[in-house]
């Protein structure tokens, strides 16, 4: 204990810089914001550990020699830009090196019930006023030293809140500390009832007016719109971000059917999506449709009372149905976006490391206003030199990136490169009008009723993966190149206008805000080798015209290993992967999964582009 201490008091003494260098106003930067250390049920600490109770001072390339791998230098060395912590909300039972808080003495615990709540927890011993109970190392403390090590990435601290009424959510707030995410945590997550007892953590923090879950009896709406009691809590958590920090939290629902459809409540539908999303705009702005676990026996851990009975390519039910959950999200013209994580546990069953198999790639662009808020430059005179001319990219750029939309999720590496546009092509008079010519992924093109507008498509795929035979394969199993054999482009319309939560009554639910409507959707262009130009430099292009646009609408994309009509069944007869004939990815059967079978069946997935026809 006495040598944590002492590691805990070094890195409290660390000065680091909170952002990464690029040599551009905006870049393309991976990552993955939902993963787990020893701090709650994951199996490796957040950091390396060069013996036991020894964290790494330095970073490491080559962890063979380590006494035990960190989860985030893992996710940076398989090459990602930014990672987030994010564990269970509620309460913990041991620390960052495993050990049980109750082997402490005295007992460190603020709250009630003399538990360490999740709370506590996330935060360092000196945010907690007049704190005079042992040193400890909380998930803040470990993050500082993750970002002294790798001064180049992003270590952001966040926490998978249990939003009541509903199944888990990636979240977190950009700050100088993680008091902000704390408080959120203590206040909001069904998990922790803190304070239940005792005022002593309201007194000690400063935040008063707590609102336990039994607070919360109505109103009901299970039956009309499959949003129970406790849902409001989760939209006054939803408020208090969209309140207090609207352009640096995030809310983003994860693997969001695998508690079910939610019909009657406790899981997650598209009324709860809705209503988060209206409630909180610039934080509720997307989920993950794409859930982590891939090479758990049930892909994504989504058995067979998953919502759809289990992933479809891997992705959820929600995004790899034409026409659900996220189509109709979109027909409501909101900018709701999907993104993927690896929701890492462990290496040894069903996940692979943080950027080792799923990435989320995200257009990262600078915010001039990080320099002149960027304290730590100053305390460090020689990485100011070597930055002057270069453009910082920071966790508020992340955040930024993600909330534009202009993201992708990708398995296996099946894709590096994607560059997915809408351009206006009338005359250029037309063009000027309206401000610009082309709009990615997240943005909003704007024509006038009778204009032609080109989808175009550019991608490129790298020459290998991180599959390794022995390693994250079986022994026998042929590792392949990543190779995309067709693209599939969704073209949905954009409703004129949007259903409310209730009627005009202010009082009677309304049953459109639960509604799906299949028909708003559809694929209308596959694209394969026949009609694709791929180039000596490995990008390959497409295009898709609409020559006359009458009404609103959006495009999206998702594109595969796999040929038409493939179809991968076990000696039981039951489908493990495969398409049908017209390249849609079949249901992933809950059971028979592995990681070879994740490495065959690859898909990625773009996010929206919108066009307003005027």
């Amino acid at each position: 204990m006495k040598r944590n201490q002492k590691i805990c008091a070094t890195i409290l003494t660390v000065t680091v810089l909170t952002a990464g260098s690029a040599l551009a106003a905006e870049k393309w930067m991976t990552g993955d914001f939902h993963q787990h250390t020893t701090y709650t049920d994951g199996s490796y600490p957040m950091n390396d550990l060069t013996a036991a109770g020894v964290i790494a001072t330095s970073a490491v390339q080559d962890p063979a020699g380590l006494y035990r791998k960190g989860v985030m230098p893992q996710g940076f060395r398989f090459g990602l830009d930014f990672q987030a912590n994010s564990e269970h909300g509620g309460s913990s039972s041991r620390d960052g090196f495993s050990n049980a808080w109750s082997t402490y003495a005295p007992n460190p615990a603020i709250g009630d019930a003399g538990k360490m709540w999740r709370w506590q927890t996330l935060i360092s011993t000196s945010d907690i006023p007049g704190y005079a109970g042992p040193a400890y190392m909380g998930a803040f403390d470990w993050i500082l030293g993750i970002r002294a090590n790798y001064p180049g990435k992003l270590a952001m601290t966040g926490m998978e809140w249990n939003p009541p009424g509903h199944e888990h959510s990636s979240t977190g707030i950009v700050a100088a500390d993680a008091r902000p995410i704390a408080e959120f945590e203590y206040r909001f997550d069904k998990s922790d009832t803190d304070g239940t007892l005792t005022t002593t953590t309201a007194s000690t923090m400063s935040w008063p007016g707590k609102l336990q879950n039994s607070a919360y009896t109505a109103p009901d709406y299970s039956a009309s719109l499959g949003l129970n009691a406790a849902h409001n809590k989760t939209i006054d958590g939803v408020k208090w971000m969209q309140a207090n920090y609207p352009t640096t939290g995030w809310i983003v629902p994860a693997h969001v059917e695998r508690a079910g459809c939610g019909l009657t409540g406790g899981a997650w539908n598209i009324a709860a999506f809705r209503d988060i999303n209206d409630n909180g705009p610039t934080v509720a702005f997307g989920f993950e449709g794409i859930p982590g676990h891939p090479k758990d026996t049930d892909r994504g851990s989504f058995g067979a009372n998953a919502c759809g009975g289990g992933t479809y390519g891997g992705a959820g039910y929600y995004i790899a149905t034409i026409g659900g959950v996220w189509d109709n999200l979109l027909a409501d013209g909101r900018k709701f976006f999907n993104f993927a994580s690896s929701d890492f546990h462990n290496d040894f069953g069903s996940d692979f490391w943080p950027g080792e198999y799923t990435k989320t790639y995200v257009k990262v662009k600078h915010n001039d206003d990080d320099e002149k808020n960027d304290k730590h430059d100053r305390d460090d005179q020689h990485h100011a030199k070597k930055l002057r001319h270069e453009e910082r990219f920071t966790q508020e750029d992340v955040v930024n990136g993600l909330r534009s939309g202009n993201a992708y999720s990708v398995h296996g590496d099946l894709i590096n490169e994607l560059d997915f546009r809408v351009f206006h092509g009338a005359a250029g008079h037309h063009k000027k009008a309206h401000g610009k010519n082309n709009a990615t992924m997240g943005e909003e093109l704007i024509v006038e009723k009778g204009d032609k507008i080109t989808v175009r498509i550019r991608f490129k795929s790298p020459d290998a993966n991180n599959c390794q035979a022995g390693d994250n394969a079986s022994t026998d199993y042929v590792c392949n190149s990543p190779v995309v054999h067709h693209v599939q482009l969704i073209q949905g319309r954009v409703n004129p206008a949007r259903a409310s939560k209730l009627l005009a009554d202010g009082i009677t639910p309304n049953p459109e805000y639960k509604t799906v409507d299949p028909s708003v959707a559809s694929v209308v262009k596959t694209f394969d080798a026949t009609s694709w130009i791929t180039d000596a430099a490995g990008y390959t292009t497409m295009a898709f015209e609409v020559p006359n646009v009458q009404n609103d609408m959006f495009f999206r994309i998702r594109g595969s290993n796999l040929g038409y009509g493939v179809e991968v069944k076990n000696a039981s007869n039951l489908t493990i992967y495969g398409t049908d004939v017209s390249g849609n990815p079949l249901k992933n059967t809950p059971g028979i999964n592995s990681a070879d079978h994740a490495w065959s069946d690859l898909w990625f997935y773009s996010n929206p582009i919108f066009v307003k026809a005027l």
